[in-house]
């Protein structure tokens, strides 16, 4: 126990000095705090009224209810890696304490206590008391229902670094890497397409499936409900049942637990580790000239080789398809004002994909070229934009069939814009939060990913992104609103026009910056694990 103790406590102080000793992590840091309390506060409110309007209403749904929900907030935050592009639980790398005298299951141990309180897990307190508070009952039944909902997070919580350490395991083999990320993004696509079928024709398949679940409670299988449902047993005075998935629920535990051990033991000491020697590449000349071609196709041909990046090109066509699935539906008059709203959702596909410390070792390189810092920025902005060509391409088909063939061109540029001044926005959130990535092999995460005061900024940018292209994409609408096309000639080269300045003038700041954090910014993002 005392060794437990010590491990937690020095991964408490790294993750403190790692927050205390960099100003642009101790300022995002900050700046989340708000968000993640106004969060939890909002999810408290709404599971304890929910709840109690349940109970009042239809008693009959509570339990069934309370397991679906919590069995998609569970598998949710267990495959967060796959469906987020963010691991809620970080998979702590145990490489650096194999060689003390420490059991696998004392430090596969010390990482689930260590997920227990970081700041994504201590903003669930709250909903879970709330929870606890809603079903228990009355004094007497509020503590046990606490400890029943506190036991199936803890569940959460393990089956989500059996998920990490799975992942892990497969990032030791390049092919295996490659076919479990995609395997990801079908799965993650698929749920995000799954909305808008259940609520397509009115959500007649939205209400189906709901009761559905509910009268046939579905769920009662799932491990992930079943410290809510043994919650609301004991809320009701009903004790065997209480015990029952209180019991199961601690069992869960234990087996998620054991088969943690069992794959960190596996990956750490060997077994799993299926790397392979990777034959050296032939040559090849380069297409485009200049320095700026040069490093646009060499972005190009990096997104290809590496599977993470790959995904970009697929993922590209996932908010283009929303048009396509209105006009499947028969949507043929779709009005302009909501196809440009869909070009603006379309054009934050490029937010986000400037990680310049994807590149790890090859940054040295690219900072010791003699070339404008500009020239870096703009080239990964343009592989970026090129990469979801056929994402624009397939929105600007689909406004063909869902609106007048001459609104297609206005729609195109909106989203180019936006596009464009997202890419420039982006740039600031790739230089202040570097995200360092383990060679391969590696843990996923060496250095614990950007955080949450990163998620902050980040959508404080995006939406000022949003912003400052709303006149350009206003321009572009404005012939549609006034019933003049014609002056689609005029306002749409002049809106391009007043976006490439803007862009410039955020380019040139990102690169100004880029120029000063230079030696910070290659620390933060070369960490070896």
């Amino acid at each position: 126990m005392d060794r437990l103790i010590a491990i937690v406590a020095l991964r408490f102080r790294l993750d403190l000095r790692a927050i205390l000793g960099v100003k642009s992590r101790l300022a995002g840091f900050a700046v989340s705090l708000p968000f993640l309390f106004l969060g939890s506060a909002a999810a408290s409110f709404f599971v304890f009224v929910g709840a109690r309007a349940v109970e009042h209403a239809h008693p009959e749904w509570l339990l069934p209810g309370a397991s679906a929900l919590a069995t998609v907030v569970g598998l949710f935050w267990a495959l967060s890696p796959l469906l987020a592009g963010v691991a809620f639980s970080e998979t702590h790398d145990l490489t650096r304490l194999l060689h003390f005298p420490v059991p696998f299951s004392t430090l596969v141990l010390s990482s689930l206590v260590a997920n227990l309180v970081e700041p994504m897990a201590l903003a669930k307190l709250p909903p879970l008391v709330a929870a606890a508070l809603a079903v228990g009952g009355g004094p007497l039944t509020t503590l046990p229902a606490l400890v029943a909902v506190l036991l199936g997070f803890v569940f959460t919580l393990a089956a989500a670094q059996v998920t990490g350490l799975v992942l892990l395991g497969l990032a030791r083999h390049r092919r295996w890497q490659d076919r479990a990320l995609f395997v990801g993004l079908a799965f993650g696509f698929g749920l995000s397409v799954l909305p808008l079928l259940l609520t397509a024709g009115g959500g007649r398949a939205l209400r189906g499936v709901l009761r559905y679940v509910l009268e046939r409670d579905v769920f009662v299988v799932s491990p992930f409900g079943w410290g809510a449902r043994a919650a609301v047993h004991v809320g009701r005075g009903e004790l065997v049942p209480f015990a029952f998935f209180t019991a199961a629920t601690g069992l869960a535990v234990v087996g998620a637990g054991a088969l943690a051990v069992a794959l960190a033991k596996r990956i750490y000491e060997g077994e799993l580790d299926l790397g392979e020697p990777v034959a050296e590449g032939r040559g090849s000349r380069m297409i485009l000239s200049g320095s700026l071609g040069a490093l646009v196709e060499k972005d190009l041909r990096v997104t290809w080789r590496d599977p993470r990046l790959k995904a970009l090109l697929f993922t590209g066509l996932l908010g283009p398809l929303i048009p396509v699935l209105f006009v499947w539906q028969g949507m043929r008059g779709l009005r302009p004002t909501a196809l440009f709203f869909i070009a603006s959702f379309v054009g934050l596909g490029t937010y986000g994909a400037n990680a310049l410390a994807l590149e790890r070792r090859g940054l040295l390189l690219l900072a010791g070229f003699p070339l404008p810092r500009w020239q870096i920025f703009v080239a990964k902005n343009l592989g970026a934009i090129l990469l979801r060509l056929p994402g624009l391409l397939l929105l600007v088909a689909a406004s063909l069939l869902a609106a007048p063939p001459l609104l297609a061109p206005a729609v195109g540029v909106a989203c180019l814009v936006t596009m464009l001044l997202c890419c420039g926005a982006d740039n600031f959130i790739a230089i202040l939060f570097p995200v360092p990535v383990a060679p391969a092999g590696g843990a996923p995460h060496p250095g614990g990913g950007r955080g949450l005061g990163a998620a902050a900024l980040a959508t404080l940018l995006m939406f000022a992104a949003l912003a400052i292209s709303a006149p350009f994409v206003f321009l572009a609408w404005l012939p549609w609103l006034l019933g003049r096309p014609w002056l689609a000639m005029v306002t749409l080269p002049v809106g391009l026009s007043g976006a490439l300045a803007v862009y410039g003038m955020l380019v040139a700041g990102a690169a100004g910056l880029f120029s000063s954090r230079e030696p910070e910014f290659l620390e933060a993002a070369l960490v070896e694990p």
